[in-house]
């Protein structure tokens, strides 16, 4: 995985800079012509799942659709037909692109209609994989690509039309090869976020996903060298107000606050405990970790975990969890036991965050609103 740029870091803090476009414009013959988006799934309108996903993740959403707009007239969106007609899901991403173009926003996140499953961090991820500021990333799970689900750069608009004009190209697949456009993993396992409605069978399975518990751990994307003290300060104080049996670990001093490396500590949610995890290893060296104070705070988090506290915070992912230590063994052990943890990493140590947790995981913008939809996400009960 390529390490985010500052033009990233903007995609990953922001939503400001990214249309949405969902992408309607098929026949749905084996669906008995009906809007696929239309057909429910655990108790909702696939349509209706896919933009409430969507929606927080972009800064304003089309619909395209061709025919009588009107049918889609409760939905309150933007509506723009293929253009040219008869060109596939490429003129669905067209319309984006150009409707995009035209408003100011430099980036479009497309999705088709028939996809409940949608992660939540689509955006986020998809940006972490982009390789150059005009170009684009596109899902893949299961081993296979997902060419319409993508983040794209609007500078593509004309090279697209022109692709589907001048060379009469129609696949998707062709057209995500020809673009560059880097390729981005997610698990498929308990549910395949891009499993895709397209026949009355694939109705019935998508029912009994639907009907499934998932919990993901969260992790809020920070760009190199910041941290999110008062974000996760704010958020504990909030879940204590709330009364959640908020469990787990919260760094307390360092630079965010002003205070030398020696005085950061390590405060256990539960008993109000602090480890001092910096050690002085002289008069004018600088600061290690001291691994027998990290060593106590990990009996803490473990005791969090076994008490099923919820959720279960750990201040960061940081350099000795990227190396297999800290408390990397705790967090993976609260995921494994169905806990809701939260945590943050630094841009450069996503790829390894994401290879210890297999991408099961929500990547988070650094917002106190995705926290708490996050904790939504995981607890419908506290919405």
């Amino acid at each position: 995985m390529n390490m985010p740029r500052g033009w990233i870091e903007t995609l990953l803090s922001q939503n400001s800079s990214v249309a949405g476009v969902i992408t309607a414009g098929g026949k749905a013959s084996r669906m008995g012509g009906e809007d696929k988006g239309r057909l429910r799934v655990g108790g909702q309108a696939i349509l209706s799942r896919v933009i409430n996903t969507l929606r927080p993740q972009v800064s304003t959403l089309l619909l395209n659709a061709n025919g009588d707009g009107a049918r889609f007239a409760d939905l309150d969106l933007d509506i723009k037909p293929d253009d040219p007609r008869g060109a596939g899901p490429l003129a669905g991403l067209l319309a984006g692109l150009e409707w995009a173009a035209q408003i100011g926003c430099p980036w479009l996140l497309s999705v088709p209609t028939d996809t409940p499953f949608l992660p939540a961090d689509l955006r986020i991820r998809l940006a972490v994989g982009l390789r150059e500021p005009t170009g684009a990333a596109i899902a893949r799970s299961a081993g296979r690509n997902h060419p319409v689900i993508g983040l794209w750069s609007t500078a593509l608009a004309g090279s697209l039309r022109r692709f589907l004009i001048d060379q009469g190209e129609l696949r998707a697949t062709r057209w995500a090869q020809y673009c560059g456009a880097a390729i981005v993993d997610w698990p498929d396992d308990p549910v395949d976020p891009f499993f895709n409605v397209n026949t009355p069978d694939d109705r019935m399975k998508a029912e009994h996903l639907a009907s499934l518990s998932i919990r993901r751990a969260g992790a809020v994307v920070l760009p190199a060298g910041r941290d999110a003290y008062r974000l996760l300060h704010g958020f504990v104080t909030e879940a204590r107000r709330r009364g959640l049996p908020i469990g787990g670990l919260l760094q307390q001093g360092g630079k965010s606050i002003g205070t030398p490396p020696a005085e950061v500590m390590m405060l256990a949610l539960d008993t109000g405990q602090s480890f001092p995890i910096m050690q002085r290893l002289g008069r004018h060296a600088s600061c290690a970790a001291d691994t027998q104070q990290i060593a106590l705070a990990s009996v803490a988090l473990r005791r969090a975990i076994e008490q099923r506290r919820e959720p279960i915070l750990v201040n960061k992912f940081g350099a000795l969890e990227a190396e297999g230590g800290g408390l990397i063994d705790e967090m993976l052990n609260g995921m494994a036991e169905g806990l809701p943890l939260l945590t943050t990493v630094s841009t450069e140590r996503l790829a390894a965050w994401l290879a210890c947790c297999g991408g099961l995981c929500e990547l988070l913008p650094a917002d106190p609103d995705a926290l708490w939809s996050w904790w939504e996400r995981q607890s419908p009960q506290s919405a």
